[in-house]
């Protein structure tokens, strides 16, 4: 009984197209329009079947104009991959943060060399090309080193400005990889750039399944 009721209500939503905008909008008193309802369409059920089937119709019409506006984000985003990366975990120390004001003392910038520095309250991850590892770690004690990954790969993704007035990008993009058994070692967000870490052999699956997601 519930069912049918459910699906009344919804067919006569449906069929009015400016009660259907009001709900979007939030702009309709839900007890009234069951009310409404019960009068001109001689529905035998309660005022609190029909308010329900509202609310239900109403939730999913939100989750639906939400899931829309999260993936026009990700159709707008353009997505780089780097591979042959390599990370370092260190102690955020002074001497740390100084070493790192001068980035053109641990790299060569005329080979394009890359250095992205992710910063937490207590560490800090630095993601560099592989073939610059070892200079790199050379440049700081061993007791500063937390902890060294060879083999990363990093994602970049590019977001349109329209990002901050959208909730859950980024739950969208997590939870793919996790359903796909990726873990991300490193995030960086930064105004309307995204980067992630994961390890390298899971780098391309975890591009193709960004890249699909930003194109479907």
């Amino acid at each position: 009984m519930k069912d049918s009721i459910k699906e009344f209500v919804w067919k006569f939503i449906d069929a009015e197209i400016s009660i259907k905008k009001g709900l979007a909008r939030r702009i309709i008193n839900v007890r009234s329009l069951a009310k409404h309802i019960l009068s001109t369409q001689k529905l035998s059920a309660s005022l609190d079947a029909v308010i329900s089937a509202i609310r239900r119709y109403s939730e999913d019409i939100n989750k639906k104009e939400e899931t829309y506006s999260v993936h026009n984000v990700l159709k707008q985003a353009k997505v780089a991959i780097r591979t042959k990366m390599s990370s370092l975990l260190l102690k955020r120390t002074d001497f740390v943060k100084t070493k790192l004001g001068r980035p053109d003392k641990l790299m060569d910038f005329q080979d394009h060399d890359i250095i992205r520095v992710l910063e937490g309250s207590n560490a800090l991850t630095i993601v560099i090309d592989q073939k610059n590892l070892d200079k790199v770690k050379a440049a700081f004690p061993k007791d500063i080193i937390l902890e060294e990954n060879k083999k990363v790969g990093m994602i970049e993704i590019g977001y349109p400005r329209i990002l901050k007035k959208i909730p859950g990008v980024f739950s969208i993009i997590y939870n793919e990889l996790a359903e796909n058994g990726i873990s991300i070692i490193d995030a960086l967000i930064s105004s309307n750039e995204h980067i992630l870490i994961v390890e390298e052999d899971k780098l391309l699956k975890a591009f193709d399944l960004i890249y699909n997601l930003c194109k479907s």
